[in-house]
């Protein structure tokens, strides 16, 4: 199991390094982060599944430890009520079927302990794992920030690059002098058709002046 967390936690750091240097690659480190703390987790749970089955196990073993020590404990005391009685072919009857009994017990009792200590050490690994996933959990957080950070960093450095800062201002400066043209067009023809209408206006004032001119060069 320590294994298969030190894959992925060297797999996060190689994924991460590769992506840093090539943040345009399709495969997202978080992507990558989650995935592995699903299957982080869906280990945990079979882990839990396992612990579980052992403490059913170590169950069982101290219940039949028990009914062992009670069958041994009850020929004992028939082979003793059979001794008393002289009969003596029934006491070594009681004696072998007490040894068998004992024996039982012993070899459950060797069981019981071990399926103990193999359950403390599995709860320890479990604990483990959990903490792992937990270590995992922390990762990704730090993983989501600087890739907030990197991805802000890039757009940022588009906007403050001097090539591509050069190639806005050009726009700009484009538009404003086209705006300018537009507006000296615009004054140009406002001028013009002032002009225009000075003109048309002083040619009716000759035109009348003349007009009431006219009469008197013709009476004289």
């Amino acid at each position: 199991m320590n294994n298969f967390f030190e894959r992925i936690k060297q797999t996060i750091a190689a994924d991460f390094n590769e992506i840093k240097t090539t943040h345009q690659e399709t495969v997202n480190p978080i992507s990558l982060l989650n995935k592995y703390v699903r299957e982080s987790e869906a280990e945990v749970e079979k882990a839990a599944k396992l612990i579980e089955r052992q403490r059913m196990l170590k169950n069982e073993f101290y219940k039949e430890l028990k009914l062992a020590q009670t069958l041994a404990d009850k020929r004992r005391e028939q082979g003793k009520l059979a001794l008393q009685a002289g009969a003596q072919e029934l006491a070594e009857t009681a004696l072998h079927y007490q040894a068998q009994a004992e024996q039982q017990a012993a070899r459950l009792y060797e069981s019981y302990e071990t399926a103990i200590n193999q359950l403390e050490h599995l709860e320890q690994k479990h604990e483990e794992m959990k903490l792992k996933v937990k270590d995992m959990y922390i990762k990704r957080l730090e993983l989501m920030g600087r890739e907030n950070v990197l991805s802000m960093k890039e757009k940022m450095n588009k906007v403050l690059d001097e090539s591509e800062f050069g190639k806005v201002a050009e726009k700009f400066e484009s538009i404003e002098t086209n705006m300018k043209q537009q507006e000296l067009n615009a004054d140009n023809e406002y001028d013009i058709t002032v002009f225009d209408a000075k003109i048309q206006q002083l040619a009716k004032e000759i035109n009348r002046i003349d007009q009431q001119k006219l009469p008197e060069n013709v009476v004289q």
